[in-house]
């Protein structure tokens, strides 16, 4: 009997297959210890090392906070659960975690000093202490979205940093398969660590972390992950298809989970959440949190990332950096609109409320003076209209009418306000700069206006339309 695929197991069939995952799945999902709970005794920890209390606590075990004598530095000491210290499975999870950490050496990958063993016997990882929380804790210490531009763009270049660090995996040959806001620390500074490599994967030998193994635990029956954010082949344990574009889901899992206030698999219990993760039967974030306004572009890569068909999903985890880059830059945030020809864009003496980038097709912009239509040019893809409203809060000057289908970007006042800073001191130069032009564009065309229809009357002819 071959590998199953996704699409093997339909939903009439699937209800034991889903018992027998929720009954074996363990979540290892980190507790972060507060200052009113009783907290356990001092350890004992091997030389240079003094424990200073608990940091966090998880399945796997606990992390400390430790003073190294030598250096006089505070660090962090992972050591493994008791209960776990007679599962080969578990020992050799820690171990590999240590090693596969240990070697990659990235700035958004928290750095490991050493694997030691306590004078008990129990293996511990010594690590960078990150004096910060979780990424799932800042997205859920903001305010409720619709964000603004600033707090919005904060929350994606965080997520670019994980990127850049799993990319960096990626090319070590080492799949994080887990990756979710809880595995990410966002430091005290701005520092962003992508933590808890303990079920990663390396797809080859010969690159990277030479001496860890490559392959699930051959008891673990378990699917490995999280499931309210594992990807279809994670939940299937499909192992031969779990690959880089497995991580290219998990961050899309997490961007969906920026843009919908939660991950993208929900469910009463843990057999439904499982289902909705095989099927990949994942509501949009636009439809699924319509209160947080989710900008559509982003909705859009997301939903690429978490596509079923892992070919569907961004190639590579830094095209999926790039197109989240492409957003931040602006050139998808604006909304786009479509005009058929004869449309009125925008109309002389109405408030200038929206700036208008032509994408594609042409317009033409006149003024009625007289009672009679007068042409001011024409415009084509790149140019710009509506601007000087904008910044001047004062009514169009002109009217904008589509001659062919047109296609423009709408930047709205608020949008180029919060942009560009119009409220500050810039802002105010901004604007005067923009009132001055508008007064000298006015002028000329009054006197171009005023010099077509004299020289017209001189020759007895009526003004150009």
């Amino acid at each position: 009997m071959g590998t199953p695929r996704h699409d093997d197991i339909d939903e009439a069939e699937s209800g034991e297959f889903l018992a027998t995952l929720a009954a074996e799945h363990t979540s290892d999902t980190t507790e972060f210890v507060r200052e009113s709970r009783t907290l356990p005794p001092l350890v004992p920890l091997m030389t240079p090392y003094v424990d200073r209390g608990e940091v966090a606590r998880g399945g796997m075990g606990s992390v400390r906070r430790a003073w190294d004598d030598d250096l006089g530095r505070h660090v962090a000491v992972k050591i493994i659960s008791q209960k776990l210290m007679g599962d080969p499975v578990s020992l050799q999870r820690f171990v590999e975690e240590s090693r596969i950490s240990g070697q990659l050496d990235h700035p958004n990958i928290v750095p490991v000093h050493r694997l030691g063993m306590l004078p008990d016997g129990t293996p511990c990882l010594v690590m960078k202490l990150v004096e910060g929380g979780t990424f799932k804790a800042f997205l859920q210490a903001l305010p409720p979205p619709p964000w603004p531009h600033a707090t919005l763009d904060e929350v994606l270049h965080i997520l670019v940093k994980v990127c850049d660090a799993v990319s960096f995996a990626h090319a070590r040959s080492v799949v994080h398969r887990d990756l979710k806001p809880e595995n990410v620390m966002v430091g005290t500074f701005g520092q962003v660590y992508v933590m808890d490599w303990g079920i990663a994967r390396v797809m080859r030998r010969d690159v990277g972390a030479e001496d860890a193994s490559s392959d699930t635990p051959p008891n673990a029956r378990a699917p490995m992950g999280t499931p309210v954010y594992m990807a279809p082949e994670q939940a299937l344990r499909l192992d031969a298809e779990i690959n880089e574009r497995t991580d290219v889901f998990l961050l899309g899992a997490m961007l969906y989970e920026i843009l919908a206030g939660h991950p993208p698999h929900r469910g009463p219990n843990l057999v439904a959440i499982l289902y909705r993760a095989i099927t990949c039967s994942i509501v949009p974030p636009q439809e699924a949190a319509p209160e947080r306004q989710p900008p559509l572009a982003l909705c859009r890569i997301a939903m690429k990332a978490l596509s079923r068909d892992p070919q569907e999903r961004h190639g590579s985890v830094q095209e999926l950096k790039a197109d989240i880059e492409r957003f931040l830059r602006g050139e998808d945030r604006a909304p786009t609109e479509v005009f058929p020809p004869g449309a009125k864009v925008i109309e002389e003496g109405q408030e200038g409320r929206a700036a208008y980038v032509i994408v594609s097709g042409r317009c033409v912009v006149y003024k009625v003076r007289d009672g009679e239509r007068v042409v001011l040019r024409e415009m084509g893809p790149g140019e710009v209209f509506g601007e000087t409203a904008v910044f001047t809060a004062r009514p169009c000057s002109a009217t904008v009418e589509a001659l062919t289908e047109l296609t423009v970007k709408v930047m709205t006042r608020e949008s180029v306000a919060e942009s560009l800073g119009l409220d500050s001191w810039a802002g105010a130069f901004v604007r005067a700069l923009a009132e001055r032009f508008r007064e000298v564009d006015d002028r000329l065309r009054a006197l171009q206006h005023e010099e077509s229809r004299r020289l017209s009357e001189s020759q007895g002819l009526r003004p150009p339309r």
